[in-house]
């Protein structure tokens, strides 16, 4: 788990939207969603609910948010 990727995370959880988070974040949406995926599989479980038209942090993902921006604070 890398900063890059948490900040990936962190920016995704807050837009909710792939495309937005990419450009702001100036990666491509494909390595974004592979910043995801790897974050999932470190984890243990999903952090997203995504279909093609929406995204929304599932309970975990929500948690996990959290403990990061308290580790910041």
């Amino acid at each position: 788990m890398d900063l890059r990727n948490l900040e990936l995370f962190l920016h995704l959880a807050d837009s909710l939207h792939f495309a937005r988070t990419a450009d702001a974040m100036a990666v491509s949406p494909s390595t974004l969603s592979r910043a995801i995926q790897r974050l999932e599989q470190e984890i243990g479980c999903p952090l997203f609910e995504r279909d093609n038209r929406s995204v929304a942090l599932t309970p975990a993902g929500l948690i996990v948010q959290n403990s990061i921006l308290a580790q910041l604070l």
